[in-house]
């Protein structure tokens, strides 16, 4: 099988697993959880997470993720899994959210710098020890669209190899590789990202970064790329749903 139709053919579906998305508690976005649900079941995934954004953003809730637990785990026979894309916000690698709601209360952690997040850039070798102390303060799961330096400038090699060696996963964010916003940088970026993660044998993750229900596991963007970057199903975790669970130390 060619590497041309190999790409069309694994990235032709939708994601079974997607745990990057945003409902009307990001005030950003437009739909309910119910409505994320719904569309779940019509395409038949498997998992799904709630990530809104932290309270530092869009001046958020910090009781909606003290209460997110209250919503069942099973829902329409998805599994629902409770997160949030919180925000590192100062050089120390801090997060916008307490450490007993990350504990207590959510399941997984996605996090990064984020412009309106609080963190003020401070060039690439800062911004970079910060990134690292938030990765090494063992409360974040995923470090959400690192790739993206817009605002934010990174040493991305040292903050992946930094990830590997935590056990952070490395998102694919899908939603900045869409025509209308890809950049040659993220491509590069990308290509680094996970020559890193494969060189330690480690997988990556992809999310959409769902803002509405039909962005839910939306994977098409790859679909050009996947071979530029060099992405490939055997280190998609979203591929393999009982290792994600495990990874995140979820037992049921």
């Amino acid at each position: 099988m060619g590497g041309k139709n190999y790409t069309l053919i694994l990235y032709s579906i939708m994601l079974k697993v997607d745990l990057h998305l945003h409902t009307l508690a990001s005030k950003d976005s437009h739909n309910t959880i119910l409505e994320y649900i719904n569309r779940a079941k019509e395409l038949k995934m498997k998992i799904i997470g709630i990530s809104d954004h932290g309270p530092s953003i869009n001046g958020g809730s910090v009781y909606h993720f003290q209460t997110l637990h209250r919503i069942p785990k099973v829902i329409k026979g998805i599994r629902i899994l409770k997160g949030i894309e919180a925000n590192i916000i100062n050089r120390k690698g801090d997060l916008d959210i307490d450490d007993e709601i990350i504990n207590q209360k959510l399941d997984y952690v996605l996090a990064n710098f984020h412009f309106n997040g609080k963190y003020i850039d401070q060039g690439e070798k800062t911004n970079t020890e910060a990134m690292i102390l938030a990765i090494k303060s063992g409360k974040i799961n995923i470090l959400c669209h690192p790739f993206l330096m817009d605002e934010f400038e990174v040493n991305i090699e040292r903050v992946s190899a930094e990830a590997c060696s935590f056990n952070v996963l490395l998102e694919v964010n899908t939603s900045y590789l869409r025509e209308n916003k890809i950049k040659k940088d993220y491509i590069r970026d990308l290509k680094k990202m996970i020559a890193i993660a494969k060189s330690k044998n480690k997988k990556v993750i992809v999310g959409s970064d769902a803002h509405n229900i039909w962005e839910l596991a939306d994977d098409s963007p790859l679909k050009k790329i996947a071979k530029e970057i060099g992405l490939d199903k055997k280190i998609i975790i979203n591929n393999y749903p009982k290792e994600l669970l495990k990874f995140l130390r979820i037992n049921n």
